[in-house]
Order: structure tokens, then sequence, then C-alpha cells
């Protein structure tokens, strides 16, 4: 199993599938790398990039309480031990804070922004209670309970929800509850006007308590894009994973030729 000596106390896991323009997946928490199992098939077309964030999955938990700045962090030493410059951040639910945060301190680096059921700062009280709930289960050392739940609400095909337990349940209590709680008082909202790069922000129309969550993005960066699925819950994902990964794919599509074209141009220089 590949892993990636972050500092002296954290390893993360992580694995690499297909070429191209690279496509970092970043999870929620009590879950791992393969709540993205169904995004695979993104590698004909791209680089993907999953790994388990710091006290989740195969990762190590570390010995610093996790903080969404701290969980940026960890991601660009990845990139940076990977050889990685550039790249386009997916993030899912609680794992958005990371991608936000990671785009507003090296803008240089991200090609492109993805949220799935994202936000800039949580203020209603269906997500608040959620994942109050979940900080409530890991105080408590109930992670497998945690695990479940989220095994259950991510499941669509058979074998889904068993394979999510098993790497949701390796979840460190502490490190799940600083997870949780770092993000439950994170604010992105009035940093969002220095975000440039191209903004897909995709929800379920289901799921309307988030679909405020848009209007900030789309005051500040009028290049943001929003996209319902029809049908859709929170867990899109793993649950609308065929109309998730179009949309991706859609919105990448034009961006991908202008890096393959910036790539191939870079090449050339350097040749000379």
């Amino acid at each position: 199993m590949p892993h990636i000596s972050i500092d002296e106390s954290v390893s993360l896991y992580y694995h690499v599938k297909g070429q191209g323009m690279p496509i970092v997946f970043i999870h929620p928490f009590v879950m791992g790398h393969n709540v993205f199992r169904n995004q695979e098939a993104l590698a004909e077309s791209y680089q993907l990039i999953f790994y388990d964030l710091a006290g989740h999955g195969l990762s190590s938990r570390g010995s610093n309480p996790l903080t969404i700045h701290l969980l940026a962090e960890h991601l660009k030493r990845l990139l940076d031990k990977l050889g990685i410059k550039q790249v386009v951040l997916c993030g899912y639910s609680h794992g958005g804070l990371i991608a936000q945060e990671f785009a507003l301190n090296y803008p240089e680096r991200t090609i492109a922004l993805i949220l799935s059921g994202g936000y800039s700062e949580l203020n209603n009280f269906t997500p608040k209670f959620f994942i109050k709930s979940v900080m409530y289960m890991a105080k408590f050392r109930q992670i497998p309970v945690a695990a479940k739940l989220q095994a259950k609400l991510n499941r669509k095909l058979p074998g889904d929800e068993q394979a999510i337990y098993h790497l949701a349940k390796k979840s460190d209590p502490r490190a799940s509850y600083e997870f949780c709680k770092t993000g439950l008082h994170y604010i992105s909202t009035y940093s969002l006007h220095r975000l440039k790069m191209p903004i897909l922000l995709l929800y379920g129309t289901l799921e309307k308590p988030m679909h405020h969550y848009r209007i900030p993005f789309l005051k500040a960066a009028p290049q943001t894009q929003v996209v319902f699925i029809e049908g859709g819950t929170h867990q899109l994902p793993p649950r609308s994973f065929k109309e998730f990964n179009a949309a991706v794919d859609c919105f990448l599509r034009p961006i991908e030729e202008q890096y393959r074209l910036g790539s191939t141009i870079a090449k050339t220089g350097d040749a000379r």
C-alpha cells in the first residue's frame, strides 16, 4: 500500500490512477478515499489522486490537532512529494473546506475547484445537527456507529456499504472530532472573491437545505457554475455517480484542453 510521509508523525495513504490533467478527491469525515470508488471511471480521461486524510482510513493520525489549514498543508506536501505542480480540487461535503483552503492559499497550483454539496460556512440547522451528532459519537468512541451511518448514507451499488464501512470504521475518534469541529467553525465566505479559478458547485435537487450555499460563491466569484443533479441527495459522488461524473467531465473538458496546450508549450520551451 503506497504511503507518503508528510512529517514526523503523519503518513498518508494514496493511490493514483490514469493519466492527464490531475484531479485530487477529498473525502468527508469518518470516511476514506473509497467513497470515490465510482469516480475511477474518470481515469479514462484524467489522472486521479485519491488519499485518506490524517486519522482516517489507512493514514496515520499525527500528533497535532487537525484544522482545515493543517489538512490543506498536508495536501500540499502530498502533491509536492508526488511532483504534481497543479491540480483540480474535488471536495465532497466537509472535504470541500480543505479544497477551498488550498485554493485560497495556493491559487497558482489550483487549476479548478469542484465542490459537491459545498459551503463556505455552515449557517443552518440540518448540516450542523448531523456534524454535532458525529462529534458526539466520536467523543464517546462510537466511531463504528458513525461509520455505519456514513456507509448507509453513501451506498448505491452492491458492496458499497461494506467497502465504505471497512475504511470509515478505522477513523481515529480524536481526528474525527477535530475535523468535524474545525469545519463547523470554518468561514471562507469573505475570502471567496480571491478565487479566480473556474469553480463548479454540485447539489442534489433533494438536498434543499444546502442550496442557499451557492449564493456567496455566485456573488463573490461570478465564474462559478452551479449544477443541480435531478433526484440527487447530498451524497452525489457515490449515489448519483453517473450524473456526477458527467457533470465533472463536462465542466473540465474545456479546462483540460487549455491545460494540455499549456503543458505542450512548456515542454517545447524546455526542449529549446
